[in-house]
């Protein structure tokens, strides 16, 4: 097992009730088990995680990256703007 710290920014916030948590993932988890994970703990934010913008320890990331212990996970939604 491993543990990672989420963190949750603007309208994500509001939804968890939480600016962040840890999480423990099993060893070789992946951003989207994490993903995955937080959806079924959280099912109103289903359909909305393709909308999401994902960094890993400051830097970018896809949904494949791989995460490891104490990596800070942040989650973004897509913000529009003119």
């Amino acid at each position: 097992m491993m543990t990672v710290t989420v963190r949750f920014f603007a309208s994500l916030r509001d939804v968890m009730g939480e600016a962040q948590c840890e999480l423990a993932l099993p060893a070789g988890a992946r951003l989207s088990d994490l993903i995955a994970h937080l959806v079924a703990r959280h099912p109103a934010l289903n359909g909305y995680q393709e909308s999401w913008h994902f960094a890993i320890n400051q830097a970018h990331a896809e949904p494949d990256a791989p995460l490891r212990s104490g990596d800070q996970v942040a989650i973004f939604p897509y913000v529009a703007g003119g």
